[in-house]
């Protein structure tokens, strides 16, 4: 069972999205391909500093764009062949750009072993 089906299983108020740098993708969890708002800077009576959305496409559009950097900027900093060089094209060429979206916010915030960080540790292999 990979990690993804883990956490649709698991944590059916989550969201997972992955995408490689050869555009091979991974969606998983509630409402997979719905636009999903987020809220970012919320502090106790204040408004919400930063208020945002995420679209599984338009992560699609900003990863591509994403690994396009490591190669046209990151690795022309660096003498071909040599480790660095190397490093960089590795990890380009085989990690996931990775949005990961817990739907239940107050049971999150509400306990240290919040269904986000448990994923999250079960997926590395660190609980």
């Amino acid at each position: 069972q990979n990690s993804s089906e883990n956490i649709e299983e698991n944590y059916p108020s989550m969201n997972v999205y992955a995408v490689n740098a050869r555009g091979e993708e991974i969606r998983s969890g509630t409402s997979v391909g719905g636009v999903t708002a987020l809220t970012w800077g919320v502090f106790p009576n204040r408004e919400i500093v930063q208020p945002t959305i995420f679209d599984p496409d338009v992560f699609l559009v900003w990863a591509e764009e994403a690994f396009e950097l490591w190669s046209a900027q990151w690795l022309k900093l660096y003498k071909e062949g040599s480790e660095s060089h190397s490093l960089i094209e590795s990890i380009r060429d085989s990690y996931f750009l990775v949005a990961v979206i817990d739907n239940d916010y107050v049971l999150s915030s509400q306990s240290e072993d919040s269904p986000l960080w448990t994923s999250m540790l079960e997926c590395c292999g660190s609980k």
